[in-house]
Order: structure tokens, then C-alpha cells, then sequence
């Protein structure tokens, strides 16, 4: 009897069966994951992207602002100062400026606004 005219065993039918109803179950799994990151994505694109940020310039010490972007999402990084104890003793605290940065999730037109507020702050000091 050639290999295409025997049957298959129960167990592998049984299995093939079940392999079929997982891929669909994945499917459907990927199917709503992408939903919901499309969804995160749209939120991302209005509503977090066009709030306005308030920045105190003179306390953050700002020195750079650079646009990027990762997986397909925008985001501006603003380069900063921080000042931290870095030596302390009963009698005196010497503070050290430490680089930091914070990423800012907002539209290109908000990125903009930034840029000419930070120029603005720079060509006063």
C-alpha cells in the first residue's frame, strides 16, 4: 500500500485538528493586540502628542533638545542639569551638576514651540 492510500492515525488527525484551533485562537490573539496598539497609537498621536509642556528654564539648566524617533513613534529629548548632593558632611553639602534627560512624547508642531522657547531663553542669558 503506498504512503497517500494508508489512513492516519487517530492521534495525528486529533493533533492537526488541535493545531488548527490554536493558529486560530493566535490569530484572533494578534488580530486584537494589533487593535489595541493601534488604538495606543491614535491616543499617542492626539491626545498625549498635541499637550503643551511648561518648562522652567533657568531650574532645569536645558542645554539641548533633539527630535527622535523609535518603532515609528516620534519623541523629543531635552538635555539637562540637575544639581545632586554628591558630598555630604554634618557641617556642609557640595553639589555636583549631573547630565539628565527627559523625553517628551508631542507633536512636531509642540517640538517647534520648544525649540523657539529654548532660543528665546538662550539669546536672554
Amino acid at each position: 500500500m503506498l504512503f497517500w492510500n494508508r489512513k492516519p492515525k487517530d492521534g495525528i488527525v486529533g493533533n492537526y485538528a488541535e493545531s488548527l484551533k490554536r493558529i486560530k485562537e493566535l490569530e484572533k490573539e494578534n488580530n486584537d493586540l494589533k487593535y489595541a496598539n493601534d488604538a495606543y497609537r491614535n491616543r499617542l498621536e492626539t491626545e498625549m502628542a498635541t499637550a503643551p509642556f511648561a518648562i522652567d528654564w533657568d531650574a532645569m539648566k536645558v542645554f539641548s533638545i533633539e527630535r527622535n524617533w523609535n518603532n515609528g513613534i516620534p519623541y523629543t529629548i531635552m538635555g539637562y542639569m540637575l544639581s545632586e548632593p554628591a558630598v555630604h558632611t554634618e557641617e556642609k553639602v557640595t553639589y555636583k551638576d549631573v547630565v539628565r534627560e527627559w523625553t517628551l512624547y508631542c507633536s512636531a508642531a509642540e517640538h517647534a514651540r520648544l525649540i523657539e522657547e529654548f532660543n528665546n531663553w538662550k539669546s536672554k542669558k
